[in-house]
């Protein structure tokens, strides 16, 4: 946030300005909150389409070996995209890392930048006012701040945006399986497979038994 009586750069959630002792505002409006001005991220969640919906289950086979020959059928139908689970795995990793910059990062990183720049100026410019150096840190600390949050909210909005073009497209694949009764999260050609070994050796009785890793 900034301060409206200062100016200064106050950290989120803080209750007073540290600088001039001013009540924080908070406002959904916020510069740096929301990183507005930006209307990129905004633009690309407006196209992103609706979840596909899923058709109703079939009936589990009864019988083992029945179980176990449709198992190995959905394994070869769903192997056909086994790339597009191995992406969407990728793309959710890549979600869980896209951190949100840290206004303390950037205030650290403008005081370094803007000290270093401030003693250059001093040898060429002796004159040169204190003022000056925290006129610029705060600028400097702004202006990086609010671009990396802007870039942080594009690529979070790109994300779930190529999440849900390639889950579209794998229930869409999956919707189209003759006879499918197994759930969407068991339909992966690896999951399959550790269900067929373990229906096969005894340890798993039915695939509800059998718990998908998150």
């Amino acid at each position: 946030m900034i301060c409206k009586k200062c100016g200064c750069i106050v950290e989120t959630g803080a209750k007073v300005c540290t600088f001039c002792g001013e009540q924080a505002e908070v406002s959904s409006d916020d510069l740096l909150n929301t990183f507005a001005g930006d209307r990129a991220a905004e633009d690309i969640r407006a196209h992103i389409p609706t979840l596909v919906g899923l058709h109703e289950l079939a009936e589990v086979p009864v019988d083992k070996e029945r179980l176990i020959g449709e198992l190995q059928r959905l394994q070869g139908y769903f192997s056909r995209i086994r790339g597009k689970y191995a992406t969407l795995g990728d793309l959710w990793l890549m979600q869980s890392q896209n951190g949100e910059p840290k206004l303390g990062n950037y205030t650290l990183g403008g005081f370094l930048a803007t000290l270093f720049f401030y003693l250059i100026l001093t040898g060429f410019v002796p004159g040169v006012t204190w003022t000056f150096f925290f006129v610029v840190w705060l600028g400097a600390t702004s202006i990086t701040y609010i671009q990396a949050g802007k870039a942080y909210e594009r690529r979070k909005a790109q994300l779930e945006a190529d999440i849900r073009g390639v889950e579209n497209e794998v229930r869409s694949y999956y919707n189209q399986a003759d006879h499918c009764f197994l759930p969407l999260d068991y339909s992966d050609p690896q999951i399959i497979r550790e269900l067929i070994v373990g229906i096969t050796n005894g340890t798993i009785t039915s695939f509800r038994e059998y718990k998908v890793q998150g």
